[in-house]
Order: structure tokens, then C-alpha cells, then sequence
């Protein structure tokens, strides 16, 4: 009867260690949930943030495409418009 009795008491000592370390381990985890919700917030503005510089950068690039596209034309405009300054010199000279 009494080495039944200490090895209940040895039994209730280790759950007794065993449910201290559990209670330790969910005190140390109790300040997640306000993490994940903090880390929710910051990935939302980060979020924002992306979408606004993706669209700056798209605004950027379109008028990099615009410029070449002008820069692509000026060559042909310069001599289109000489020719139709000797056109309309020639149409006043002309008579018409």
C-alpha cells in the first residue's frame, strides 16, 4: 500500500510538472493573436503602398512611351514641316 501511495504522489508531481510547463508555454504564446493582427494591419498598408507605386510606375512608363513615341516622330515632323512651308511658299507665289 505505501509504494502504491508514492508512486501516486510520484505520478501527480510529474502531471503537476507537466501541466506547469503547458501553462508556461500558453503565457509565452498569449501575445500571438495580437501579433497576427498587427502583422494583418502592416500587410494591408503594404498593400496600399505596392498599389500606389505600381501605379506610379505604370504612369511613369507610359509617358516613357509617349516620349519615345515623340521622339520617334520629331525626325519626320522636322522635314514634313519644311516641306509644307516650301509648299505653301510655292502655293503664294504661285497664286493659289
Amino acid at each position: 500500500m505505501e509504494g502504491q501511495l508514492r508512486e501516486v504522489v510520484h505520478t501527480m508531481n510529474n502531471l503537476t510538472q507537466k501541466f506547469e510547463d503547458l501553462a508556461r508555454s500558453v503565457d509565452r504564446s498569449a501575445h500571438l493573436p495580437a501579433a497576427v493582427e498587427e502583422n494583418k494591419v502592416k500587410i494591408a498598408a503594404l498593400d496600399a503602398r505596392v498599389s500606389a507605386l505600381e501605379a506610379i510606375e505604370n504612369q511613369r512608363q507610359g509617358a516613357i512611351t509617349l516620349g519615345a513615341a515623340l521622339m520617334k516622330a520629331v525626325p519626320w515632323l522636322i522635314p514634313a514641316g519644311m516641306f509644307g512651308g516650301i509648299a505653301v511658299l510655292v502655293a503664294k507665289g504661285v497664286g493659289l
